[in-house]
Formats: C-alpha cells, structure tokens, sequence
C-alpha cells in the first residue's frame, strides 16, 4: 500500500517538480550568465575617433541589465560612406556559452522588408517597373477578386489590403513559387485598396518576389535577385534564403521563446506604441488576427530556430546578417546610393523619392497605431531628422538618415517585445550616436 501511494504521489508530483526544476534552473542559468559576463569584458569591436561615447554605452548595456545575459546584440554605424561603429557583445548560445563573435548573425525578422524595398526600387531604376503602374500589368492574374487597379506603389506602401491570403501559407507554400503565385493572385483584399494602409507582416515579401519574378529577365525569386545584384558585389553579409552550411554563424533566439523558464520585467513594454498595439490584439479592434492566424509558420518565432526554416526565402520576416551588413546597405542609401567608390546601387534620385514622395502618417488597420511608409520603407522621426528604413519583432531596427549621411542598424538575437524600432536597447544607442555626428559637425575645421 505504501509503495502504491508512493508511485501515485510521483506520478501526481512529477510535473509540479519538472515546472520547479526547470524555472530554477532557468533563474540560476540566467544568473550564471550576468556572474560571467561581469568577470568579462562583455562587448568587442571598434569605433572611429569622436564615437567612444556609442561604444562605452553599449558595454554598460550589458554590464548593467539593458542588454539581456541570455543573448547577444551587435550594432554598427556608417557615416559618410565610412564604417564608424562596429560592435557587438553577448551570447551566440548561452546553453553553450558561446560568445556572439564578428560574423555571427541572427535573424533580422520584419527588417528584411527593406531589403525587399531596396530590390524593388532597382528594378524601378533599372526602367523595368514602374511604381504606379499596375501590378496586374507585369502580372495579369493578380487581377482577380477586386486586385486589378492596385498599383506597385499601392503594394509596396502597405495600401493593397493583401495583409492576409485567402488561404493559410506554410512553410510547405514557400518550396513552391508556382503554387504560391496561384495562391497569393487568388487570394482577395481584406479591405478596399487604396482606402487605407495596414501592415502586410508576412506578405509583403512574398507579394514583391512574385511581382520580381515576373519582370526580372532571369525570373529570378527576390532572395536570388538580391545576392547576385546587392549581397555578392557590395560584400553585404545578409541572406534570404540561408544556405544549410551558414548555420553555425546564426546566434540561437532567445528571450521570449524561453517562457516560462526565464520570466523578467524585461518582458513587460514600457511605452505607448506597444501598449496601443497590445490592446488592439486583446480587443480585436484589427486585422492582427486573421493576419497571424493565415501566416502559420511564419508567425511561429519558435520555428526559426530550425535550419531548414532559415533556408526558405521569405523576403517578409525570415532575413539573416549581420548589424554591419545591414549598416553598410543603409550607409551607401544614405550617401545617395553610392559607396565612396565602385557601382552605384540605386541612383540619387529614387533615394531622394523615398522621403520627397512621403504623405502623412495614419493608423494602421492591422497594427492599430500609427505608422508611415514610402516605396516599401517604414518612415522614422530622429532628434529632428527624417530616417528611413525597416524595424523587426524582436528589437531589430535598419534605417537610413540622408540628412546627417547615417546607416544605422542594430539587431539581437535576445527577442524583446519591441518591434517598430522603439526598442530602449536601439534607441539609447541610436542617441549617443547622433550625439557624436553633432559634436563632431561642431568641431571647427
């Protein structure tokens, strides 16, 4: 009888004991964490003259809990065609105490938009798509279900209604680009184009790669079209589409997927924008859940872990590189469009177009506050200057400042709950920079 109830109580006991050992061992490896980076130096990389003030900032991030123990970030700075900031620190896998190294890279999420906006606006300049012609004139079954007057710009600058498809996509749908061009063409506005813009989280990319596909000589996807035209003759370490032997370079997600095991205030947004978006999603007051539920996969962070996801092209969310690679890309967009020497990349005038062209900001129909975007950039207020660029969940944030010749990136592989580039990591870092372009502008010659 005694051995029964022993047995019994185990059995009843085993889950409550695994809950308490797994969260204690969680706080006690998180701890372990801080303990060791303190004993330490916790950030590498190196800054020109007038920029030790970004570099002793992001070493106090992670010295005093800005910047979490259970992962690593990395952020850089080009200013004036030259790279000036050039950091990174943390973990790459704090299950193996791997430290994030010089190419390490991580997932850059909804960042991979500008990526996706930059590939367009070539083929723009490039005299093979135009932005207000109609995509249904390069793609003639798009047109169904209401989609035939929806212009290239329309979709690029999130005004189409196509936030979620017909059907659900997996990441089945993604190994098919046949399949998935029927699918996308199919699938019928979720409100009247043109009436409104709402943010096509997963399907921005997917729509601009069919569109590419269509107009490219080569037929080639987005992911392909940008390695052979931008990644590959501009030494830009970004990938969509990751080939299975990068893998050891790509640092593990953490921070929210480790939940419940790792809890922290962290967790908890401090500011409005994340507030509004949240209470949009409790109420329904929006399009966000269909547009989640429709996504599947993709809207699974979890799943990118896992090396046969990363190696899928999805030009909307699944984007990996460096902080340096995506600062150089912004770096060159600012200077207009050209390095300090070689091939221009885009010419000065589409540059110029992105802010030029620009109309007010409006609320969102499925993020539910208010957002900004021309020709596919997501559009940024900073210390009185405009910026351009694309922000990603998780704290990931890309952007371009002509004003002050600034491309900007920082990018974690700790997920946050901050994701339209209002994330207290970036934008301390982003100030101190901006800081040091004034004082420097200041200096007499």
């Amino acid at each position: 009888m005694i051995s029964y109830l022993q047995q019994l109580t185990a059995v009843l006991m085993a889950p409550v004991m695994s809950l308490l050992n797994n969260t204690l061992v969680g706080w006690l490896a998180k701890h372990f964490c801080i303990w060791w980076q303190r004993k330490r130096p916790p950030t590498q990389g190196s800054v020109a003259p007038g920029f030790e003030p970004v570099a002793a900032l992001f070493r106090k991030n992670f010295e005093n809990g800005v910047e979490q123990s259970t992962g690593g970030s990395a952020f850089s700075v080009y200013y004036k065609g030259s790279k000036v900031v050039d950091l990174w620190g943390g973990f790459a896998d704090t299950t193996v105490r791997q430290l994030w190294e010089e190419d390490t890279m991580t997932v850059i999420f909804s960042a991979t938009k500008g990526i996706a906006a930059l590939c367009m606006s070539m083929l723009v300049d490039r005299g093979q798509l135009d932005f207000d012609q109609t995509v249904a004139f390069y793609w003639p079954e798009f047109a169904q279900r209401g989609k035939e007057k929806i212009t290239v710009r329309m979709l690029l600058n999130h005004e189409a209604g196509l936030a979620a498809t017909a059907q659900p996509i997996s990441f089945k749908d993604l190994k098919d680009q046949d399949a998935l061009g029927r699918l996308l063409a199919e699938s019928p506005p979720c409100w009247p184009p043109g009436t409104g813009h709402g943010y096509h989280a997963f399907t921005f990319g997917l729509y601009c790669s069919q569109l590419l596909m269509r107009v490219d000589p080569q037929r080639r996807t987005l992911g392909q079209f940008f390695k052979d035209e931008v990644a590959e003759p501009f030494d830009i370490d970004i990938h969509i589409g990751l080939p299975l032997e990068l893998n050891y370079r790509v640092a593990r997600l953490t921070g929210i997927l480790d939940f419940p095991y790792s809890v922290s205030l962290s967790y908890i947004p401090r500011d409005v924008v994340s507030w509004l978006f949240i209470w949009a999603f409790v109420t329904g007051r929006s399009f966000i859940h269909e547009v989640i539920q429709k996504a599947t996969d993709m809207a699974m962070i979890r799943k990118m872990i896992k090396p046969q996801a990363r190696a899928l092209e999805n030009p909307s969310s699944s984007g990996i590189g460096t902080a340096r690679a995506a600062a150089k890309v912004y770096g060159i967009l600012a200077n207009g469009g050209q390095p300090l020497q070689g091939q221009r990349l885009l010419s000065k005038k589409l540059v110029e177009d992105i802010l030029a062209e620009a109309g007010p900001p409006s609320l969102d129909k499925v993020v539910a506050i208010e957002t900004n975007f021309s020709n596919g950039y997501a559009l940024f207020d900073c210390e009185g200057s405009r910026q351009f660029g694309h922000h990603g969940a998780g704290g990931q944030q890309c952007v371009a400042d002509p004003q002050y010749k600034l491309g900007i990136a920082y990018v974690s592989s700790h997920f946050s709950p901050y994701g339209f580039g209002n994330d207290p990591r970036f934008l301390s870092l982003q100030k101190a920079t901006y800081k040091c372009v004034r004082d420097l502008q200041a200096k007499p010659l």
